[in-house]
């Protein structure tokens, strides 16, 4: 699998270098998914490429993706690519095809960029991987009146210009897309949105690239210099176009994100939470356009690098993380999670819990070990509402971290190796009891565990075995027991959401950014900007509350309940 950032020893230098740029080799290895327990039939492979511009470059580079999986509980559902910093420019023969800098008009040009072939090759090594995610097109249309791409009143020089570039960014995409589909007609890609970007970078780094690049996207940059909302409006056309040209292929999907800073962390007049979130589902995606498309969004949104606050696109950490959840929990989740015929909730009230042997306890599943003694969780659900002559083929249980008191058990290895036990009907009583700590189960020791749960709103999955699938209770409700082997003296544990859990609400965290600032006495120190952000929760946001849900695939007459076979 391709985990880590590559390039060749040759790599020549760009001939222009910005703060966000580097050049030759980064290496960086992808997070490991959080998989244990009786993993057998659970393999974790590539399923998602990143490729394009510096936006599939950063989300590649800090890992944005692989953490988010985790998050929602597709760890084993893996993200791959291989990034370069900086445009090598023509005559590059490294493996890279998320390169900073590269315009689709490069991609193309298949004679002197290997962007393309790198892909196809990344696909043919990977036949796992169903779904490309493509950002491409933002350099082409921010190369400017000096170098063939958009400025203010273009159509004044030429009549029809905009429109004609804004096709040739389309073109070329589409001809990008077909060379990927060549190899697996199948394969879904996702066209990355950007977001409103803020070329008001303070005097002290503006020179680098904000000011001179403002003045490349105007006619008459003298007299009338394109205006922060007139580059949103750029912006909005160009995603407009994207998705009537998503909507007409069916294995395009688009991600839109524009706006979602606004929405999250306001636009420096209003708070988080005022300006419209972006639409997620197709063919609409309403409400569109998201954010103040009057204002930029705000600097500290965008990447500081080594003290340097001077980039106006590209967002920080957080900003791809939120982008990054918003295209999982739109379209991205349900791909990659797959088909499901069946979700039931928990039951929840006295049939969810926890006990330690002794005590017993509800309004949460408690898992792991506290004051030398093991604590079990235990979760119900209805499964009567299967049909009797269902064949189960696979079945997962998802649970949503609530809080964690200690280490994490599922992560540490301080408890050991986690197990989910099967009762049918319940170990003991309908209501929790202590004896459930040690009654016997149907089936044992029949789970895969899937993700780190390591902070709140962390999704857990649990792959059910075969033996497990065959223990599901048809006629009743089916309980399931998560524990540990290991007692310890250290608190461990993690307490998930019960089926009792409220509908999904988020809320305004604090947040601190640190940028070098531009005083009247001349000195340029680092300045602490506080401020606030709505958090994004995750699979609680896709799911409606964070209830633990069991999700079964199933046949009936070797039918599935869309009508197709496996």
């Amino acid at each position: 699998m391709a985990a880590s950032t590559v390039a060749s020893a040759s790599t020549s230098e760009s001939s222009e270098r910005y703060p966000w740029n580097y050049s030759g080799v980064r290496e960086r290895v992808a997070s490991i998914p959080s998989m244990t327990g009786q993993c057998a039939q659970t393999v974790a492979q590539p399923r998602l490429l990143l490729a394009g511009d510096s936006w599939a470059q950063f989300m590649w580079d800090d890992d944005t993706h692989n953490r988010l999986l985790d998050r929602f509980g597709l760890a084993d559902r893996r993200a791959v690519s291989r990034s370069l910093g900086d445009n090598p420019g023509p005559g590059y023969t490294g493996p890279a095809y998320a390169v900073s800098g590269s315009e689709a008009r490069e991609w193309i040009d298949t004679a002197q960029f290997p962007w393309i072939a790198n892909v196809v090759s990344e696909l043919q090594a990977l036949p796992s991987i169903d779904t490309v995610l493509l950002s491409i097109g933002g350099n082409d249309l921010l190369a400017g009146r000096s170098d063939g791409g958009w400025y203010k009143d273009m159509d004044l020089d030429q009549a029809g210009a905009e429109a004609a570039l804004f096709d040739r960014v389309l073109g070329d995409s589409q001809t990008i897309v077909d060379a990927f589909q060549a190899v697996r007609p199948e394969l879904a890609i996702m066209v990355s949105s950007y977001e409103y970007p803020n070329f008001n970078v303070s005097a002290l780094w503006c020179w680098i690239y904000a000011c001179p690049k403002r003045r490349d996207l105007s006619r008459d940059p003298d007299n009338d210099l394109v205006s922060d909302s007139e580059i949103n409006g750029l912006m909005l056309q160009v995603e407009q176009r994207r998705i009537l040209w998503t909507n007409a292929n069916p294995r395009l999907l688009y991600g839109h994100e524009i706006g979602a800073m606004h929405h999250y962390y306001g636009d420096g007049q209003v708070g988080p939470g005022v300006w419209p979130r972006p639409g997620l589902l197709p063919p609409d995606y309403q409400p569109f356009p998201a954010g103040n498309p009057a204002l930029s969004s705000l600097r500290e949104n965008f990447r500081t690098t080594a003290g340097i606050s001077a980039d106006p696109i590209h967002l920080d950490e957080e900003g791809y993380r939120y982008k990054v959840a918003l295209q999982l929990e739109g379209q991205l989740y349900e791909r990659l999670r797959g088909p499901i015929d069946l979700s039931l909730n928990s039951l929840g009230g006295t049939a969810d819990g926890w006990t330690d042997g002794s005590a017993v306890g509800n309004g949460r599943i408690s898992v792991g070990a506290s004051a030398d003694r093991l604590v079990h969780g235990l979760v119900s659900f209805d499964t009567a509402a299967l049909p009797d002559d269902a064949q189960i083929t696979a079945a997962s249980l998802w649970l949503l971290l609530d809080q964690r008191q200690g280490s994490n058990p599922f992560t540490s290895g301080q408890l050991g190796a986690p197990r989910l036990d099967l009762a049918r009907g319940s170990f003991g009583g309908p209501d929790i009891e202590a004896s459930d700590a040690t009654a016997p189960a149907d089936a044992s020791d029949v789970g895969c565990f899937v993700g780190s749960a390591a902070n709140p709103d962390d999704a857990l999955r649990i792959e059910l075995s075969l033996e497990a699938l065959a223990q599901i209770d048809r006629q009743g409700p089916t309980q399931f027991r998560l524990s540990f082997a290991t007692p310890s003296t250290a608190s461990a544990r993690n307490d998930f959401a019960s089926g009792d859990a409220g509908v999904a609400r988020s809320f305004p965290v604090d947040t601190v950014d640190y940028v070098q600032q531009l005083q009247s006495d001349g000195t340029t120190p680092i300045v602490a900007v506080r401020g606030q952000a709505l958090s994004h929760r995750g699979l609680v946001e896709y799911l409606g509350s964070a209830r633990p849900v069991l999700t079964l695939q199933f046949t009936v007459d070797g039918l599935h309940s869309d009508g197709f076979e496996d």
